[in-house]
């Protein structure tokens, strides 16, 4: 186990003889190894104690807090895994200086938008898989030669905004997906969605404080308050794995309206569906884990040598 998710109600979480106590009225305690633990995820608040928390930072495990509701209340405590001062001094010169962040930034959107053809060409041949694949090789070319930030976004936004108008056609019309929305997610592609790409966010935080690179402050994306930018970079190689993926869990029928509901502006997602998400996130997690690591030794190799890579490829 690298991943204990807690996902019921009135649960409180103690530290005692090396392990997790996890206690819940209803149900015998629970003891779980602290050394069989990467990170800790609830799903629901819960009652812990200060001593638990010490101890996941003593021994490099991450707690994690997701509110599915309003996902702005989600929090994390990460473990300091590591301090490289002098890879992040260099870090922190090259992200404020626009010249040495648009080479990396460029590198990172090349890498996404190949990584989006490749999955392009898995898919049914089709009209628009056909249109969208030889789009993306357009928006591949500006890329490469975007001379500046604005620029750069501007051809990775459009790349999003077409390959979302991609999926659309994909799914169910009965889901009422059209293109991205979030704070509240309106329907069940995006309440996935939004799950998803959060834990994914987190991994990418874990493997920035792993590889000693300050998860704050990235190159591609601004520095914002509330948002580890650093970590959304380090993700934008795999999204478009990420979201063949959300799709695919509702065109194979793991998925559908039932284990959704509506409440208000906000489609939440229900406990049955829950736990079969988690089942089909845990056995995906470690390949995911293991790219955006790779993301981050390349990123720590170049702070560390002061020299990009002769590839555009983010690995």
């Amino acid at each position: 186990m690298s991943t204990l998710i807690l996902d019921h109600r009135d649960l409180s979480l103690d530290y005692e003889n090396h392990c997790l106590l996890v206690r819940h009225p209803d149900q015998p305690p629970r003891s779980v190894p602290l050394a069989s633990l990467e990170r800790i995820l609830c799903m629901h608040s819960v009652q812990l104690t200060s001593r638990l928390l010490g101890h996941c930072q003593q021994q490099g495990i991450d707690f994690i807090y997701l509110n599915t509701r309003h996902s702005e209340y989600s929090f994390a405590l990460h473990s300091q895994h590591q301090h490289q001062a002098i890879r992040r001094t260099a870090q922190y010169c090259l992200s404020s200086n626009a010249c040495h962040a648009l080479p990396l930034a460029r590198l990172l959107i090349c890498s996404k938008l190949r990584q989006t053809r490749r999955l392009l060409k898995t898919q049914p041949v089709s009209p628009e898989q056909i249109s969208l694949t030889a789009t993306l090789g357009q928006r591949l070319h500006s890329a490469r030669h975007a001379a500046d930030m604005a620029t750069l976004r501007g051809v990775e936004g459009r790349a999003q905004r077409e390959l979302f108008g991609y999926w659309r056609h994909q799914l169910p019309a009965t889901l009422g997906f059209s293109g991205r929305a979030r704070r509240p997610p309106p329907d069940p592609v995006n309440a996935l969605l939004s799950l998803t790409y959060t834990l994914v966010y987190h991994e990418a935080i874990r493997q920035s404080l792993a590889h000693g690179l300050d998860p704050w402050l990235g190159f591609y994306h601004q520095l914002v308050h509330g948002r580890q930018s650093l970590a959304c970079d380090l993700m934008e190689p795999l999204r478009p794995a990420v979201e063949g993926w959300v799709v695919e869990r509702f065109c194979s029928g793991d998925f559908d309206l039932r284990h959704f509901s509506q409440r208000g502006a906000a489609c939440l997602f229900g406990k049955a569906g829950r736990e079969r998400y988690y089942a089909l996130w845990y056995q995906q997690q470690p390949q995911w884990a293991k790219l955006i690591a790779r993301h981050a030794r390349w990123l720590a190799r170049y702070l560390s040598l002061g020299a990009l890579p002769a590839t555009e490829e983010v690995a």
